[in-house]
């Protein structure tokens, strides 16, 4: 047998402290062991480092979403996010039911959601239904929040709640409903049609037990949005007076029992009306816009200037975008965006009529028949991609990503990095 080379030469015997052996060949392989093992210190030196590292890091997150870390936010996580679980086939996908609204459609939590005429689905983003729950309304609307959606019966007293993936309530009101909205934390408002009142509003606790009511008797009051907190409510209504329309704005404060800001107007009925995540309002009417800052107690006017209001969307995170139409067919749009602190950010043109529009955090998405616009916030024209052309609404899934709704189904698009 060749010698080894290196320190060690053969010999007849090598002898040790604690064992004997004719030579290092043949000692059994199992039984042979490295002269010089990484030290066990080391090992677990490093293992508590790795150890202190990976519990500052997750610290870290949880500090930055303590807001996020529920018990159902955690359970989806791991089902969802770490399990695979309900991973999809991709888009686009045909869509439950018939008919899908426009206002039916939308994001929650970065999936997408719809209420057609037969079922509330959520969808991940490759198309995997996160749930699917059986409705019987006849007219349903879908509130999409953050965290919880609510779906209601319009002019009934049927409505359901929702979080990303089930069910979490369902249960009808005392009195037909003009609408609801929820807020994260699971309070909810239902505004009712009143028997001695001519709107009533009835807030709830996530647990269902009623925290707050307050009755209308001059407006029918017919919008209603929560705050973040499920602390306050903006609403909007009208009534008629010599023939002509008079609007309100109620801001009302669950803790108190008179409202907190009344703001009336005439010749512009309200559309919609959305408490923003930094606290302040914004209202849509049929002649002008309406800013509100609720702390300064200030209204700001955003006039229309004789152009036709074509499409708007207001985000409670970024503010307002508006279409407004030159032509009386619609086409030849003027964009503008009104950000959440009430500045005049953005206006640019299309000459395409606009059948939706939205804002992510650095982009504007502008839906025209066949084609959606990209632009930054400054209005300069990024991108043009080609959807669909019976698509109708397009919606931000997150500031790169967007969920279009067609006639029949349900599409994603990339917008490409900037």
């Amino acid at each position: 047998m060749k010698k080894k080379k290196g320190r060690y030469q053969r010999s007849d015997t090598v002898k040790t402290k604690d064992r004997k052996y004719t030579s290092y060949e043949d000692a059994p392989l199992r039984e042979y062991k490295d002269e010089d093992p990484m030290p066990h210190n080391i090992t677990k030196k490093f293992f508590k480092v790795f150890l202190i590292l990976f519990f500052s890091v997750a610290a870290v997150l949880a500090i930055l979403n303590l807001d996020k870390l529920t018990p159902d936010n955690i359970s989806h996580w791991f089902q969802y996010d770490l399990l695979g679980k309900t991973e999809g086939n991709g888009y686009p996908v045909r869509f439950n039911g018939t008919i899908v609204e426009k206002g039916n459609f939308s994001e929650m939590d970065g999936a997408a959601v719809y209420c057609s005429d037969t079922s509330v689905v959520v969808l991940n983003s490759n198309a995997g239904e996160y749930q699917n729950s059986q409705h019987s309304f006849a007219n349903p609307v879908l509130k999409s929040g953050s965290g919880y959606s609510m779906i209601y019966n319009a002019d009934a007293k049927g409505y359901m709640i929702i979080s990303r993936d089930k069910m979490i309530h369902s249960d009808s009101s005392d009195k037909k409903i003009f609408e609801a909205d929820i807020a994260p934390n699971g309070v909810y408002a239902i505004l009712n049609h009143g028997s001695d009142y001519l709107a009533e509003l009835n807030v709830f606790k996530s647990d269902n037990t009623k925290k707050y009511e307050y009755n209308f008797a001059d407006y029918y009051v017919n919008n209603v949005s929560i705050n973040k907190d499920g602390t306050r409510a903006a609403l909007s209504g009208a009534s008629a007076n010599e023939g002509s329309i008079i609007s309100v704005i109620y801001i009302l404060d669950f803790s108190q029992g008179n409202y907190l800001q009344k703001y009336e107007f005439d010749d512009s009925y309200i559309y919609d009306i959305e408490y923003l995540d930094n606290g302040n309002v914004i209202a849509v009417g049929s002649e002008t816009a309406y800013f509100i800052d609720v702390e300064k107690s200030k209204k700001t006017d955003i006039p229309y200037s004789l152009r036709t209001l074509t499409n708007f969307e207001i985000s409670p995170e970024y503010g307002l975008t508006l279409s407004l139409s030159t032509d009386s067919d619609g086409h030849h749009c003027d964009i503008i965006c009104i950000n959440a602190e009430g500045k005049h950010e953005a206006e640019f043109s299309t000459d395409n009529r606009v059948f939706s529009i939205d804002m992510s955090s650095e982009k504007i998405a502008v839906l025209t028949q066949g084609n959606l616009g990209i632009y930054d916030h400054n209005g300069k024209s990024l991108q043009n991609i080609s959807v669909d052309s019976d698509a109708k609404k397009a919606c931000f899934a997150d500031k790169k990503n967007l969920y279009i709704l067609g006639t029949s189904r349900i599409s994603k698009v990339t917008t490409e990095e900037q």
